[in-house]
Order: C-alpha cells, then sequence, then structure tokens
C-alpha cells in the first residue's frame, strides 16, 4: 500500500479549532458514514507497536493522571487479554481520523514536531521511516490483515490424527514436556513453543504434531517412542532423562494410546471463537481477566491482585464466567482468590446450583486484603462426597449418597438392632446462606424415613418423617444455644430409642420425641445436608459404637472430561474476584 509522505504541517497552519481537536477525541456527526478501521489489522501490527512505544507511560496506573484519556492496558509486563485488545481498539479508534493521517491525534503526538506532528511529553517516539509509522499509515488508510491461509491436511484414516493431537495431546506437551524440551530438547524432540499471552498460530501446533509424528509408529505403542520415553520404567518404558512423566491406566496414558491408534479429534475453533482454558493434570490458574463479564460486574485495577486487574461486584447483581476443557477427569482442589466484601459469592459448574463461597476469616488475609477461600465439601480421603457417584465404604458396609441436586444423604444399613444414632455437625453460618442438618434414623431408603435435626441456622430444632422424598416436620423446638469449649467444636444430634419412641436431642439435652413402634432400630441411618454443613461423624450406637464414620471437609470438586461452565455471581457488596486455581490433590 502507498504510503503519505513525512507530514510537514507548519505551526502557523494550526487554527485554535485544529490545536482543540488534536488535545481531544474528533467529534464526527451522526450521519458521517466512515470506513471502519479493521481490528485484526490493529491486534497483529498496532497493540505491540503501542505497547512497547507508549506502554511505559500509557499503559502505567501510577501515571493514569497525567496521560488524559489515552490510556493502555494492561500494565507493563502483563499478560495482553483479548478484552484488554478490544478496549484498547476502542479507545485507540477517538485519536483517529479514518482516512487522514494528517488530523489523526494518535499519530502527530508519535512523530513530535519536528516531523509535522504536535508536542509530546513523551517526545517523538516514531521516526518517519520506520515500518511502525508505515503501519500506522496504512492501518489509518484502511489497510486490512489478510485471513489466515493455513489449514492443516487432514490425517489419513487409522493414523495419527491432529485435531486429536491439538485438544488431548499437545496441551500436555506444553503444560509438562516445554520445561526441557521448549526448542532446546535433546534429539529430535524440539517444541515450539511461545510466552504466555502471544499469539499461537496453527502453524507452530502443527509444526509440533510434525514433530511428535516422528517417534510414533501408528498402531504400535510399544514400538513409539513417543510413549515408551516418557513412560514409567515399572510400566516398561525406557530410559528417560526427564523421569517417569507418564504412568500405566492413567488418563495421559490412555490419550497417549488413543491418539497413536488415530483417534479422530474435534473440529478446530471456528475464528473468533474464545480460546477455552484447558485442565490437566499439572492444573490450571484462571485469571478474572480470562472470564467473560455480564451484570453489573466490571474489571478494575486493584493493588495485590496477581494480574492487577479483578471482578469487581457493582451495584446490581452480576457474574462472570468461563467454559473449562477437562482433559484429565478426577478430583481437582479449588481455590478462590478473592478480596471479600460483606456478602458471600456464589459458584457453580454447568446449570447445577449455585453454591455459597464461604467468606475468608480476616486471620487468613493477606496484603492488600486477599484471601483463599473455598467450597466445604465432604471428603472421604480426597474423594468429595458431593460431587462423587457410588459410595463410601465403611467397615464391610457402605456408607451411600444420595440427593446429589437436592441435598447430600449418607446412609449405613444398620443389621445389628441398635439402640439410636447420632452425628457431630457444624451448622453453616447464616451469612453464608445457612443450611440444614438433618440426623436420618430408621431408614427404608433414601426418600422415606425419619429425621431428627437443626434448621432455620440452627435457631429450630425438629423432628419428623419423610415421605417420597418429602419431610414433615411433627415436633419443633427452639434450640438452646450452643455450650463449646471451643468456637469450632461441632454440635451432637442424638436419637435414641425407648419402648417404640425416639427421643432426640441437642448436645445430650433432649427437646423433643416420636411415639413410633418396635421397628425402631434396624433401618438404615445418615444425614441430610444441601452441603454447607460440616459433618464430623455419624455413629450407630448400642451400649456403644456399632458403625461409626467420620468426615474431614476441604475445597475438593470432581471433574468430568469434557467442557464445563465455571460461572461465579458477585451479588452488590461481595467484593472482589482475582483468581481461580484448580490443582490435583495430594494422594
Amino acid at each position: 500500500m502507498q504510503r503519505r509522505a513525512p507530514l510537514l504541517l507548519t505551526l502557523a497552519a494550526l487554527t485554535a479549532a485544529a490545536l482543540s481537536a488534536l488535545f481531544s477525541p474528533p467529534v464526527r456527526a451522526a450521519d458521517e458514514e466512515e470506513p471502519p478501521l479493521d481490528y485484526a489489522y490493529y491486534k497483529a501490527r498496532i497493540a505491540p507497536l503501542l505497547h512497547e512505544t507508549c506502554g511505559e507511560c500509557h499503559a502505567n496506573p501510577r501515571k493514569r493522571s497525567k496521560v488524559g484519556k489515552f490510556f493502555l492496558r494492561p500494565a507493563p509486563g502483563r499478560r495482553i487479554r483479548e478484552r484488554f485488545h478490544e478496549r484498547n481498539f476502542e479507545n485507540v479508534l477517538r485519536f483517529i481520523e479514518p482516512n487522514d493521517p494528517s488530523a489523526s491525534v494518535l499519530l502527530l503526538k508519535a512523530i513530535g514536531p519536528a516531523n509535522g506532528g504536535v508536542t509530546h511529553e513523551g517526545g517523538a517516539l516514531l521516526g518517519t521511516n520506520t515500518p511502525g509509522y508505515g503501519a500506522i499509515i496504512d492501518w489509518i488508510n484502511g489497510a486490512k490483515r489478510a485471513p489466515e491461509a493455513f489449514k492443516p491436511p487432514e490425517s489419513d484414516a487409522g493414523a495419527p490424527d491432529f485435531l486429536f493431537f491439538y485438544k488431548r495431546i499437545e496441551p500436555v506437551l506444553l503444560g509438562v514436556c516445554a520445561e526441557c524440551h521448549a526448542g532446546r530438547g535433546k534429539g529430535r524432540f524440539k517444541l515450539v513453543t511461545h510466552e504466555r499471552g502471544e499469539e499461537f498460530p496453527l502453524e507452530d501446533h502443527y509444526a509440533n504434531f510434525q514433530t511428535v509424528l516422528r517417534l510414533v509408529t501408528p498402531g504400535r505403542p510399544d514400538r513409539s517412542r513417543f510413549l515408551t520415553k516418557p513412560l514409567a520404567l515399572a510400566d516398561g518404558g525406557i530410559k528417560h532423562r526427564g523421569g517417569d512423566r507418564i504412568k500405566k491406566d492413567s488418563a495421559n496414558h490412555a490419550n497417549w494410546l488413543l491418539f497413536i491408534a488415530g483417534e479422530k479429534g474435534p473440529p478446530l475453533p471456528t475464528p473468533g471463537e474464545r480460546e477455552v482454558p484447558v485442565l490437566t493434570a499439572e492444573g490450571l490458574t484462571i485469571q478474572a481477566e480470562d472470564f467473560v463479564f455480564e451484570g453489573g460486574v466490571d474489571d478494575i485495577e486493584m493493588k495485590g491482585a496477581q494480574e492487577f486487574y479483578v471482578a469487581q461486584s457493582g451495584t446490581t447483581e452480576g457474574r462472570v464466567w468461563t467454559d473449562v476443557r477437562v482433559v484429565d477427569a478426577g478430583a481437582y482442589t479449588i481455590e478462590f482468590r478473592v478480596k471479600p466484601g460483606t456478602k458471600p459469592m456464589r459458584w457453580g459448574f454447568d446449570d447445577r446450583d449455585a453454591r455459597v463461597l464461604p467468606i475468608p476469616p480476616a486471620a487468613d488475609r493477606k496484603e492488600h486484603g486477599f484471601g483463599i477461600t473455598g467450597p466445604r465439601n465432604l471428603l472421604d480421603g480426597q474423594t468429595p462426597l458431593l460431587e462423587a457417584r457410588g459410595g463410601l465404604q465403611l467397615r464391610k458396609q457402605v456408607l451411600h449418597m444420595d440427593g446429589r441436586r437436592g441435598g447430600a444423604a449418607w446412609l449405613s444399613p444398620s443389621e445389628v438392632r441398635n439402640s439410636g444414632c447420632a452425628a457431630q455437625v457444624k451448622p453453616a453460618d447464616e451469612e453464608e446462606g445457612g443450611d440444614d442438618a438433618l440426623l436420618l434414623f430408621d431408614m427404608d431408603d433414601s426418600d422415606n424415613g425419619k429425621f431428627a435435626g437443626l434448621t432455620d441456622g440452627g435457631r429450630r430444632f425438629v423432628m419428623g418423617v419423610i415421605e417420597a422424598g418429602k419431610t414433615r416436620v411433627l415436633r419443633a423446638a427452639k434450640a438452646p444455644p450452643p455450650k463449646r469449649k471451643k468456637e469450632d467444636d461441632p454440635r451432637e444430634i442424638k436419637v435414641e430409642y425407648f419402648a417404640g419412641v425416639a427421643v432426640g436431642s441437642l448436645d445430650g439435652k433432649p427437646l423433643a420425641f416420636l411415639n413410633l413402634d418396635n421397628i425402631l432400630g434396624r433401618g438404615r441411618f445418615g444425614v441430610l445436608t444441601h452441603g454447607l454443613t460440616e459433618v464430623h461423624r455419624v455413629t450407630a450406637l448400642e451400649e456403644y459404637e456399632v458403625y461409626a464414620v467420620s468426615f474431614r471437609t476441604g475445597p475438593v470438586v470432581d471433574l468430568p472430561a469434557g467442557v464445563l461452565r465455571l460461572w461465579v455471581e458477585l451479588p452488590p457488596d461481595s467484593g472482589a474476584l482475582d483468581s481461580v486455581r484448580l490443582h490435583p490433590t495430594e494422594d
């Protein structure tokens, strides 16, 4: 494209009106039609130039008051995400006159008075014979970036597939193997990598695919160094200076076998489709800037944030969300880094019910008020009972879990006639949304039986029956305040049987009873909550414990393979979300 000669404007030629226009965004008539400037060209050619030459001042939050309305995001050295490119593009357009470089403030400031521009406190930043100057001139004059021409060829039937590699294999290579093999690996295994936040062309993904193919014998995993090299020696692998990276029967091992066998992968994202974060066994951190913002939530600068910006609650309800592609299914610890307000946030996956995010205690908050929080799920070892399917093994019995969406009930068969059962629980605080904690007894199944426990945030003690999954309260009493030696001590709900009468007590004090029949003591027993109550222990009683199980809590979720939508609701006064981290649980 032909470029204009250097702009030789004389100061005398600038009228007062023109001077005013140079220092404020131009005002255009509502009916004036102008050809739009190309966003793709801006992102590829103009944005890197602006951050390199102007970012030191115009992207520095500490200098915001001095640089006026021409402010770039993010701060120098931070990752430039798509939402920042979009906002910067809109801001830059205010300082451009399409098809008229001589009236475009952005260019006049950058070249300085000596080249026909205007005075700029930061000095002249561009020479008129530089590639950057030419790129800006071309863009203002309507240059467009040519669409990506590269299309990976379709893989032959039965041969390793690029699409499967792109979705299931390469994320693990870049997250694990690139530590040693990023462009400087030994032998033939040299991976193409890019700095975080930089564009990763499809050609480079395909180059990594071609590198891997040289180490694969299609259909023969035992002869494919791509598998045998990282495979654990105990599982039939060969010596690898990087140590054991894949173990037999793991998720990665299964994916490697499918890849070598020619398994086909899903289609590539369409142009402009939002990149989906990938969760592998190496974990994943999602910054606030990576979410999609909806409603009254905005991203603002905040001291102490990991990447300077946070998702801040507004005056109206809002939320942020992102899709996450889970490559390696399993249990993950999920941690939210927040600067809490006076109300809790809520979160969830896909269309599951909203779950309250506990407010981190003041004592646990670090500098600038940020703290780590997460769901308090009941765990069996590292397995989350709320998210897991199946049962919990307990002394040759099964403590079965039911009611995933409407609450979680843990039941155990009582083959020996017993004289009662008890549970130690710590009810959820009202500010966290409250929860019911019901001790179930004489249960025919998870939908039919009897209960005693706490409702209304622990203020009311109730007894009643469950019929077809619906609870019916038959007795109710005011629950006395707890008498605890320690603040964190749980409360004990107990039901004891006396000649067909079930007596319910709280912390050893009888509060209600049900006059039933002599079949007491043979049904299943357990606990029903909605996921916020901490259950410490469940016990069947005779003169001694017949069955007992102890629980602990932790921020662990069980995630299936596939694409899940993670969302966080930020009601007014709920504070700010900085990041969400998912990492594998410890064995």
